[in-house]
């Protein structure tokens, strides 16, 4: 990490910036991976994520680069927006990628106080919500991996717009969040469980469709879209399984800056981490893996995704969901949990910037590095230096950054 001024954490957000920044085209996309599953290179999704890293490292070394460099990528997400606020011909992502590319709209405009490309981060707001709550409030996506980023998106949207829909749309997200939490194991269910499809033409598609799942090499953005619309047929119970479903615990975050108090989801998520702890923990200190282990268990794997079920590997997003987890708790009994999440994490970045998704137990890292992924650990880390490690640039634990807005002029 160079020597500038910066703790290890921050050094290495600017290095993740940096790896962004060097596969940024003229016109502000970048060719790089949007995660492990489907593959798709420059997705929409990956992009506005990496605005956000980029502010981070303007933020914390005042060099023009970084947003100069985030300004380029969103003039190109705001050019290809589609007219119902998502990135549908560049994005393999549920919901046409609005909720990630939102994100990065947000961070630029809290950090910058700009407002150029408001009426894009609106709409992409609006695409986020209607994709995903129908008008009576119920569920119209079945994954509640993926709930809780959206959840917590929404307050985000409601804090930066003030418009009450976006609150009600959190409110309503986290409700279905609350009611996916299986008590008896103490860790959120998956799947919807009131998706689950016992019909006559899901038991006779779920055989082929698991198969296919488990076994053939489904990648780009053709099988993304399958995979949306065929998942309720190919699940066939719901049940704890993954680490990743510690990204319903996002909705914490927005306790940190006191604008929002969620008791119920806090239980939830003490109860969860404990449940991660136990049955998740990965090959090297504060690592975790995909899955718990269902050997003996009697019970199919709940999505029929290789990567998804692996237990052996280091695997980095459920770690960095665990890092985001204990920071939402924003208690120094995690403290040192925390910190040995955040250490892991900065092993397996590289010299370029960018964060391995898996180390294998040999404590060789897999190929694989993807944008999406590289953002939450970017975000991860961030949260930690900043609600455990005595962080000198606030974001999240007040509605405006604890640093004097000249300060914050001068170093944009």
């Amino acid at each position: 990490m160079p020597d500038n001024g910066l703790n290890a954490y921050e050094s290495a957000i600017v290095c993740n910036a940096d790896w962004f920044l060097s596969r940024q085209t003229r016109e502000g996309y970048i060719d790089a991976e949007g995660d492990e599953f489907y593959g798709i290179h420059g997705d929409a999704t990956l992009v506005g994520h990496a605005v956000t890293v980029r502010c981070y490292a303007s933020v914390l070394t005042g060099s023009p680069i970084y947003l100069a460099s985030a300004r380029r990528s969103l003039d190109w997400l705001a050019a290809h927006q589609d007219s119902r606020g998502g990135w549908r011909k560049h994005s393999a992502f549920t919901l046409d990628g609005a909720q990630c590319v939102f994100e990065g709209f947000n961070a630029f405009e809290r950090i910058t106080g700009e407002r150029r490309y408001h009426q894009v981060l609106v709409k992409a707001a609006d695409r986020m919500i209607t994709g995903t709550l129908a008008s009576d409030g119920s569920l119209l996506l079945s994954d509640m991996i993926e709930i809780g980023e959206y959840a917590h998106f929404a307050f985000v949207a409601w804090k930066t717009t003030e418009e009450p829909r976006f609150r009600q749309a959190g409110e309503r997200l986290l409700a279905h969040i609350e009611r996916n939490f299986d008590s008896s194991e103490g860790m959120w269910r998956p799947f919807d469980s009131a998706m689950l499809r016992r019909d006559a033409l899901a038991r006779l598609l779920r055989p082929t469709l698991r198969w296919a799942m488990l076994h053939l090499p489904l990648r780009g953005r053709l099988v993304a879209r399958i995979s949306e619309h065929l998942a309720p047929l190919a699940v066939i119970d719901s049940f704890p399984q993954y680490a990743m479903s510690l990204m319903d615990a996002e909705c914490l975050l927005d306790m940190l800056d006191g604008s929002c108090d969620f008791p119920r989801l806090k239980q939830q998520v003490r109860a969860t981490i404990a449940w991660t702890e136990t049955h998740c923990q990965g090959p090297f200190p504060g690592s975790l893996v995909e899955s718990r282990r269902l050997d003996g268990d009697g019970r199919p794997c709940v999505y029929p995704i290789p990567i998804l079920n692996d237990t052996r590997m280091a695997a980095l997003w459920p770690a960095t969901c665990l890092l985001i987890a204990y920071c939402g708790m924003n208690n120094h009994v995690y403290r040192e949990k925390a910190g040995r999440v955040a250490d892991w994490i900065l092993t397996v970045q590289d010299d370029k910037g960018g964060f391995s998704n898996f180390q294998n137990p040999d404590g060789s890292m897999r190929p694989l590095q993807s944008g999406n992924v590289n953002f939450y650990a970017s975000m991860a880390l961030w949260l930690f230096n900043e609600v455990y490690n005595n962080g000198r640039i606030r974001m999240f634990t007040a509605r405006k950054p604890a640093t004097k807005q000249s300060e914050l002029d001068s170093l944009n």
